[in-house]
């Protein structure tokens, strides 16, 4: 995202009062992510794990903690959150209601194919792209800056690009992350009706090509979904997790964030995914349905297991 101004890194430290390790007099124009950087912007460091990630990086600046400042080559700003002063500077730039989502006329920079067809009542953003021969259907919203492919397929109610649930806390108050990244959805793509695909916080949701996405299905900001994957209704998948191409997700399934499914990987039906699937193969949790008087007494046993084993453990 390009700031309405360039900014200085002495300019930053008297308005927020931070300290400074480095060039004071560095500039920076830009946000990036710290995983995805460009020339002459800024991001921010909240975890350890990330520094590897300025390795190679091409920021002009990084915001950090106090506790990790030291062990970062390139010009820092120190701040006890440096997450929430991100935003801080985002939201100086940022201005949602600039959106042509809010006049009756589509935006002229839009890039709309001759055959594509939009149903009545959709509502477009600006800077958007449509691929040839793709259909939108009525009552649909596409967010700014969305790319959609060709041969897409759109039905009613689905909304592409809209804002992740990202929140922090400044205080005791809960506080809303900007989303200045996009949604990219590749060709001969299906999506279902009442299905939300939200755009990346920083960098894109990727919806890759000929992925098959059924109604009330639920899929947060920075997700990247592989090539010829199929995932069935009010499936729910958590945010930077990344679906790998040829998987199946069954209907109800939920999945985790921040984690990775490997390519080939078949999820039944309402299964919980909390961690990382590595190897291609099918996948299932839960329990079947059984009379509730079984299911009760069954319940409360499994609440002892633990102290069965143990018990079983100690005996032998």
């Amino acid at each position: 995202m390009k700031l309405k101004k360039k900014y200085s890194l002495a300019e930053i430290a008297s308005k927020y009062n931070c300290k400074i390790l480095g060039d004071s007099e560095t500039i920076f124009e830009y946000v990036s992510s710290v995983s995805n950087s460009k020339e002459n912007s800024i991001s921010y460091i909240s975890d350890i794990k990330n520094i590897s990630y300025l390795d190679e990086t091409k920021l002009s600046c990084v915001i950090v903690s106090n506790a990790i400042a030291s062990k970062i080559k390139i010009p820092v700003v120190i701040h006890e959150n440096p997450q929430l002063l991100f935003i801080k500077i985002i939201k100086e730039s940022y201005e949602p209601a600039n959106s042509s989502m809010f006049s009756s006329t589509i935006d002229p920079c839009n890039t709309i194919a001759a055959s594509a067809a939009i149903g009545i009542n959709s509502v477009i953003g600006k800077n958007v792209t449509i691929g040839k021969s793709s259909v939108i259907y009525p009552n649909v919203t596409i967010y700014d800056n969305s790319f959609i492919g060709n041969n897409v397929i759109i039905q009613s109610g689905a909304v592409i690009g809209s804002d992740g649930f990202g929140l922090i806390k400044d205080a005791d108050l809960w506080v809303r992350v900007p989303h200045v990244g996009n949604v990219v959805i590749g060709n001969n793509v299906e999506i279902g009706a009442n299905t939300t695909i939200d755009k990346g916080t920083i960098d894109s949701t990727v919806i890759s090509d000929n992925v098959k996405i059924d109604n009330l299905v639920h899929v947060a900001h920075n997700v990247k979904i592989g090539k010829n994957t199929a995932i069935a209704a009010c499936v729910g998948i958590a945010g930077s997790t990344d679906i790998g191409e040829n998987c199946t997700v069954g209907g109800g399934s939920g999945l985790n964030g921040h984690i990775n499914i490997a390519d080939n990987v078949h999820i039944h039906g309402m299964t919980m995914v909390t961690k990382s699937i590595k190897e291609p193969g099918m996948y299932a949790s839960g329990t079947t349905v059984e009379p509730a008087d079984s299911w009760r007494k069954n319940q409360a046993r499994f609440k002892e297991l633990d102290s069965f084993v143990k018990l079983i453990k100690k005996k032998t």
